[in-house]
This record gives structure tokens, sequence and C-alpha cells, in this order.
């Protein structure tokens, strides 16, 4: 799927500004973005829901937006499920095998016995989690080619979390899915996640896999053999700087043997590099743009 340059306004608040992003089969793309950031607004363009003002959302070289062959292979699933009013996810099912030629209903009764779900009973008469779970069940047995969630995962216990990244997972590899995850939980990303991209303001602000992310970044504690000013490490460009008493703690970007080289050269008496989660780089990225900067 190639997101080329889409730009889209609601009055004069821009939710996605010219944002473009190629997502490849067989992998999860992480979506993280601070409140209000166009993440959902993204998502509905990418579904087809939504026209884009500008730029284009193509699948397989096909436009999403008023094209059912495209539409038909992508499964959007919102933050807030919807079903047929008393409908039970067997009655659902029905529906959906009406206007998506791939769904299976044999999946979806194996899905739904795998996370005890009744496929006969009104699902709005199911708690939060239920939902959310019948939802997921349904999205995957359509067997789509492109699966869009939404804060999908909200709302469901952790056994059931864990359960549905596992499945997710192997959908995503033995059918080559193209899988995007939308939220805040930084945590949930780096377990699941081959890329990820910060969105603020409507811009891809930054994107990539995510271990090359997570080792562009460190953490370095180290005591010093003399005594440094902080303008001692302005070479070292660090994105965060802290002190504890001799102990002095950075925060650098770039290659860490290339880093560790530079900063023996202070002869430091001890030195010590910690990873960073992708909840910290995303902090940081978000402070670095003025996003609730103390």
């Amino acid at each position: 799927m190639i997101i080329d340059r889409v730009k889209k306004s609601f009055g004069m608040k821009k939710a996605i500004d010219n944002l473009s992003l190629r997502l490849e089969e067989g992998h999860i793309f992480g979506m993280l973005g601070t409140n209000g950031a166009g993440k959902s607004t993204l998502l509905r363009v990418m579904s087809g829901i939504l026209e884009a003002d500008e730029g284009t959302v193509l699948l397989d070289g096909m436009p999403v937006y008023e094209n059912p062959p495209a539409k038909r292979q992508i499964c959007y699933l919102s933050d807030e499920p919807a079903f047929l009013p008393n409908a039970s996810i067997a009655e659902m099912g029905r529906m959906q095998a009406a206007y998506y030629p791939d769904f299976d209903l044999s999946k979806l009764k194996d899905l739904c016995k795998r996370f005890t779900l009744p496929m006969n009973e009104r699902i709005t008469s199911f708690s939060k989690g239920t939902q959310k779970r019948a939802q997921i069940c349904l999205g995957l047995a359509l067997n789509p080619k492109v699966l869009l969630c939404d804060e999908t995962f909200d709302g469901l216990d952790p056994v059931m979390r864990d359960s549905f990244k596992k499945v997710l997972s192997q959908e995503t590899i033995d059918r080559g899915l193209i899988t995007v995850l939308a939220g805040h939980n930084q945590q949930e990303m780096e377990d699941i996640c081959d890329s990820v991209g910060f969105i603020h303001e409507g811009k891809l602000v930054c994107s990539g896999d995510l271990d090359t992310m997570l080792g562009d970044v460190h953490r370095v504690q180290l005591i010093p053999s003399r005594d440094m000013a902080d303008e001692d490490f302005a070479p070292f460009r660090p994105l965060r700087l802290q002190r504890q008493g001799k102990l002095c703690m950075l925060t650098l970007r770039g290659d860490d043997e290339q880093l560790s080289a530079e900063l023996q050269k202070l002869n430091p008496l001890f030195m010590e590099f910690l990873p960073l989660s992708l909840e910290e780089i995303f902090i940081l990225e978000m402070e670095d743009r003025g996003y609730a900067k103390q």
C-alpha cells in the first residue's frame, strides 16, 4: 500500500499534512502519535472511508476511495466497534459474506472457539472487551490484504491481548498481511511491530525499522575523570544531559561503537550504555518538536 502526499482538512484544521508512507506485505507497522495527531483520520483515508483532499492512497496500484475491488481487500477496525442492531456474530458473518468474497466462515468459527465467543448471542449484550474480541475475529475472518487497527487492543485483558497479538503476528507472516496498529501503547508496539512511525500534527515526523530506531538513540552514564561543565559535552550534541553528583547521564543519537570511542577520549572513570524503550524515544522526538516540553 502506498500513501503519497496525502492531505486532509476539516475546516481550518489540518488533520493530515502532506503525509507519505509505503507499507510492505508481511509486516506490522506501528503508528504512534500524540492526542489529535491525525492517526484515526489517516486510517479512515487509508481504508477509503474518507476522501483525501490531495494525494493518493493506492493498493496494488488501485485507488482505494470509491473503489469496491480495493476496499474489499481492506479491513478497518475502528476504536469504537459498530455492529448491526441486535446482531449476533453469526449474523454479522453472514452479512460480511455478502460483500467480502474472501470471507471464511470456518475461520470465524475457529477464532470464536479459540477466544470463547458465543456466535449466536447479541453482540450488544457483550462487555466492551468481549465486543472488541468479536470485532477482531470478524475482521480476521474477512481474510483482508490490509488490516487497519485503531486502538484495537484497548479493553482486552492481558491474556487476551497476548493471544490476539500472537494470532495477528502469525496471520501477518502466513498470509503476507499488511497490518497497521495505531495507538498510544508504545510497549505493545515494541512487542509486535516490525517498523514504526511517529505522527504529530498530521505529519509523519519519523519512521523506520524498529530495531534501527531503538539502536540509534542511547542513554550513557559516565563519571568523568575531571570536572566538566555542560558545554564540554556540546561536541556530542546530547539530546538530554542530566547530573546526579559526579554521575553524568547523556542521551545521545548515533552509532554506539563510534560514540563509545569518542567518549573514551574523556578517560571516564566509569561508563555504561543503557537501552532506551520506544516510549522514551517517542517522548524525546515529541519534546524535540515542542510538544509538552517541560
